[in-house]
């Protein structure tokens, strides 16, 4: 039998290694519940355990 995780909806770490920023194609990281782009800034959010994405939907670096 397999054993349950702690939180079924939690995003595989192992994943992100695969994955781009759809502006600017640069690696991401996992901050917090979202992912991050070191070169644009932009992030990314990690809605049940799914990355999202659409770059329409992404939080933009502030400029302060």
């Amino acid at each position: 039998m397999r054993a349950k995780s702690e939180n079924p909806l939690q995003f595989d770490a192992a994943v992100v290694q695969m994955l781009a920023c759809p502006r600017c194609h640069e690696n991401l990281i996992i901050e917090g519940e979202q992912l991050a782009c070191g070169r644009c800034g932009r992030r990314y959010p990690i809605v049940d355990g799914i990355p999202v994405l659409i770059a329409e939907r992404a939080e933009e670096r502030s400029t302060s």
